[in-house]
C-alpha cells in the first residue's frame, strides 16, 4: 500500500505524540504502507520543518526534525515525473501532492486540508483524514508488515 501523507499531517504528528497523525507516522515507520514522495513534496516538509515556530515547540525536548527527514529519505519512495494537475484544486500548492500521489499511484493522500478532502478521490487516489485512513487500513495491522 502506498500514501502520499500531507505537510500538515506529518507536523501534527511531530507536535503531538497522541492522536490520529503520530499513529499514521508509526504505522508508516513499522513499514505498514510505502510513503511516497516527490522533490518537490520534500522540499515542502523540509521548509516547514524547519521553521522557527516548530523548533521553539521542541525546546528542551529531543527535536524529531532531522531524524524524520532522515527516515523519509531512508524508508519513503521517492516519486519522479511530471503531470499537469494545474487547476485540481483550489491552493496551487496542494497541486505538488497530488501530482506525487498521481506518479507514484498512491492508494492514499492523508491530509487534514479541505481543499484536498473535498475531492474524494482524484485519478484513483483516495484523500483522507488520519482518521479515515487508520479506519481503512486497520485490517492491515493483522496482515505481515509490508513497505510494498
Amino acid at each position: 500500500m502506498r500514501a502520499v501523507i500531507d505537510t500538515s499531517v506529518l507536523v501534527s504528528g511531530l507536535i503531538s505524540p497522541r492522536g490520529a497523525p503520530a499513529q499514521v507516522l508509526a504505522r508508516w515507520l513499522e513499514g505498514r504502507f510505502t510513503l511516497l514522495y516527490s522533490p518537490s513534496v520534500y522540499a515542502e516538509y523540509e521548509d516547514v520543518l524547519h521553521r522557527t515556530w516548530l523548533h521553539e515547540r521542541f525546546a528542551g525536548l529531543s527535536n524529531p526534525v532531522e531524524p524524520y527527514l532522515e527516515a523519509i529519505r531512508t524508508f519513503g519512495q521517492l516519486v519522479t515525473g511530471h503531470v499537469d494537475v494545474a487547476g485540481a484544486v483550489r491552493d496551487p500548492f496542494d497541486e505538488a501532492f497530488l501530482a506525487c500521489a498521481l506518479l507514484g499511484q498512491a492508494h492514499y493522500l492523508v491530509t487534514v486540508d479541505r481543499d484536498l478532502l473535498v475531492l474524494g478521490a482524484f485519478a484513483g487516489t483516495r484523500t483522507v483524514t488520519p482518521a479515515q485512513f487508520l479506519a481503512e487500513t486497520s485490517h492491515r495491522d493483522t496482515e505481515s508488515p509490508s513497505r510494498e
